[in-house]
């Protein structure tokens, strides 16, 4: 593999996500969750030559997934109060008739997806602007993982991009405050709460998985009383559900989605691949529990 350099969100995903190993196979999960009911599909296409499979959600562009390389990305938003107000800046947009995009890291996590090794994964990451000439990268907390090197990286709209190598045998859970800048994301209340738990339990009960499988069962599981502590969080006087769960299994290719059905709507697969290709990246839909 190439050495890297230690060089060393603007991003919409308030959410628990996770990098653990499992019987020696490197997973990364999510539990996305959303202020409006998201409405999401599966895209399986090539880009650039290369062979990739996302989440996208139709209403705000936002993807994230896996490529045929066993590279992964999943991401945790920084900027959460943008994060909260995402459905409804959308919705207006929809309502006046014009396209209800509104994350433009969905192109930037798609653009980083083409790439075939992990150290250009990590380059798009943290330099590719795309059509957002404001803000170069990928905010928040971003997962960069293959079956055999695992990154975090951690930027802000005011701050560098932080890169750490993480233990591939470890398990690694972010949320929606700050690890290197302790400023960033939910600072105080209830939300910073709910982050520091959602971080501590997920973090906790990943190290019982006895097998991928295992994964996103542990974190759809409700182990307080209150829902917006969670994990998984159900309804709540917050308004901030989980829509869904996504889970990679990066040693065998495999992507892994439980849609809530009280929370979004699924759109199937959408297969974009030439015709005769033989696809490597094999695809799991399910309803979370």
């Amino acid at each position: 593999m190439t050495k890297f350099k230690q060089i060393i969100s603007t991003n919409i995903n308030e959410c628990v996500v996770a990098k653990t190993t499992v019987d020696g196979i490197t997973v990364l999960a999510k539990n996305r969750d959303r202020g409006y009911d998201a409405k999401v599909k599966i895209i399986h296409e090539l880009i650039d030559g290369v062979e990739v499979v996302y989440l996208h959600d139709d209403l705000t562009d936002w993807s994230e997934g896996l490529n045929e390389f066993g590279v992964g990305i999943v991401n945790a938003s920084l900027t959460v109060g943008f994060d909260e107000k995402e459905g409804d800046m959308a919705k207006k947009k929809l309502d006046k008739g014009k396209a209800p995009k509104v994350s433009h890291d969905g192109l930037k996590i798609r653009t980083a997806l083409s790439k075939k090794t992990l150290l250009d994964t990590i380059r798009s990451v943290i330099t590719f602007a795309g059509d957002d000439n404001k803000s170069v990268g990928i905010k928040g907390h971003t997962i960069v993982a293959n079956p055999k090197h695992v990154f975090a990286i951690e930027m802000t709209s005011k701050d560098v991009p932080i890169i750490k190598r993480l233990n591939k045998n470890g398990t690694t859970v972010r949320t929606n405050h700050g690890v290197e800048y302790k400023t960033a994301g939910y600072g105080n209340g209830v939300k910073r709460k709910s982050s520091i738990s959602r971080l501590t339990i997920a973090k906790d009960k990943l190290k019982n998985a006895k097998s991928p499988n295992e994964v996103l069962d542990i974190l759809s599981k409700q182990y307080t009383k209150d829902p917006f502590m969670n994990p998984y969080r159900r309804d709540n006087k917050h308004d901030m559900q989980t829509t869904a769960q996504v889970m990679y299994n990066l040693n065998n290719l495999e992507f892994h989605l439980r849609w809530d059905v009280g929370h979004s709507t699924y759109g199937g697969v959408v297969n974009r691949l030439p015709q005769k290709y033989e696809p490597k990246i094999k695809i799991f839909v399910g309803i979370s529990k």
